[in-house]
């Protein structure tokens, strides 16, 4: 099924499971906060409640942000008859009572899983819980357990199991995204798959992985952008490319976060915060809340930014919003080098009218008209994003 994007302010997309026709406005990317970055398998229910908590004390709600994803470590095993069951030790109310409590606080709640028998926790954190607590032979009950009992919103299905299995991830990924949405279509689903899937998920999935994990190094964030630089051509209003939780706040320098985060809007990557909530810097705060940058990434024009120039350690990217443009663009300036690069702006490179005038997303600042260049002194690693007015 290819999406229409015309009308796009109430765009439907409709499409069918197991012969219903369902529909539903598109959305943009999902903000919010997931575990697996900063914590891995080392969680707990108190952990995850207080996430939750400094997601709305910190003022990351306001901005936006609603989905608390648990990713791995929460499992206990299955019982007799083969229903998954938590850790008592680590979430001893049990899951339910947990996703209520994020619910009461206004927010969605997100769960994990995998498409083989084991956990990627199992393989690599020696997580032994981790065995045999995949989405394979379960599907039909553990949809029931994650959806119908604990009444969670969002899936992550990873493929490590899968991968250790030798399973055909097509064959395995649509069964499961077919059971997921005839439970309920609005779950958001993302296919966890560590590089782009194919074209079989850009219409059932809503978000897909295209690279293996994020780390907290600026030479990651490049590697993920370089991925995307020509997948812009699959992503659509509601399925989009998943460049990773982000790292902002977990050790890189303020100007590789801000670069980091602008890029991940840019180019309509969800955005899951993976940093302790609780305990967060002005800066990095004032990173994840910056509304203006966010606006990018939750335009109703659903637009993925292109690279159009290229040259030594500096890169322009441009971004259309709204419906074919008509609400202006936006354009990132990247700096990836190791010093600070002087670059100017012409107007023709960025197909202005030297009229136009633009501001500065992150200083705040009115620039004025573009006129016939305008020049910029970058960081290292830092990135300038502009928007028309």
């Amino acid at each position: 099924m290819s999406i229409s994007r015309k009308t796009i302010n109430t765009l439907i997309v409709v499409f069918f499971i197991n012969g219903f026709l369902f529909a539903q406005e598109a959305k943009p990317p999902i903000m919010g906060w997931s575990s697996w970055n900063n914590f891995r398998v080392h969680i707990d229910e108190k952990m995850i409640r207080e996430q939750a908590d400094a997601m709305v004390a910190s003022g990351l709600y306001d901005a936006g942000y609603r989905y608390v994803n648990i990713d791995d470590g929460y499992f206990g095993g299955r019982d007799s008859i083969g229903n998954l069951f938590v850790d008592t030790q680590k979430f001893p109310s049990g899951m339910k009572t947990l996703v209520d409590y994020i619910h009461s606080k206004k927010l969605k709640a997100g769960i994990y899983s995998d498409a083989g028998r084991n956990t990627c926790g199992s393989i690599y954190d020696n997580d032994k819980k981790g065995i045999g607590v995949g989405m394979y032979g379960y599907l039909d009950a553990d949809s029931k357990t994650f959806f119908d009992d604990w009444g969670c919103d969002f899936l992550k299905v990873d493929w490590c199991g899968g991968e250790q299995m030798n399973l055909d991830e097509k064959t395995e990924y649509l069964k499961i995204l077919k059971t997921v949405k005839a439970k309920n279509e609005a779950i958001v689903f993302n296919v966890c798959r560590w590089k782009f899937p194919g074209q079989w998920a850009i219409d059932k999935a809503n978000s897909w992985r295209i690279s293996y994990d994020i780390d907290d190094k600026f030479s990651s964030i490049l590697k993920i952008i370089d991925l995307n630089v020509d997948l812009y051509k699959y992503s659509s209003p509601g399925h989009y490319n998943d460049m990773d939780m982000l790292q902002v706040g977990r050790g890189m320098s303020y100007e590789e976060d801000k670069s980091h985060f602008s890029m991940w809007c840019m180019l309509n990557s969800p955005l899951l915060a993976g940093n302790d909530l609780r305990s967060m810097s002005k800066e990095t705060v004032g990173i994840l809340i910056n509304k203006e940058v966010i606006a990018l990434n939750q335009d109703k024009g659903f637009y993925q930014a292109r690279r159009i120039f290229k040259e030594g350690n500096i890169e322009v990217w441009e971004k259309l919003l709204g419906e074919k443009g008509k609400d202006g663009k936006a354009i990132a300036i990247l700096n990836r080098g190791e010093e600070a690069n002087n670059f100017v702006l012409k107007s023709d490179l960025v197909n202005l009218e030297k009229s136009v005038k633009i501001r500065d997303l992150w200083s705040g600042k009115k620039i004025g008209a573009i006129g016939k260049k305008v020049s910029f002194t970058i960081p290292k690693h830092g990135i300038v994003v502009l928007r028309t007015e």
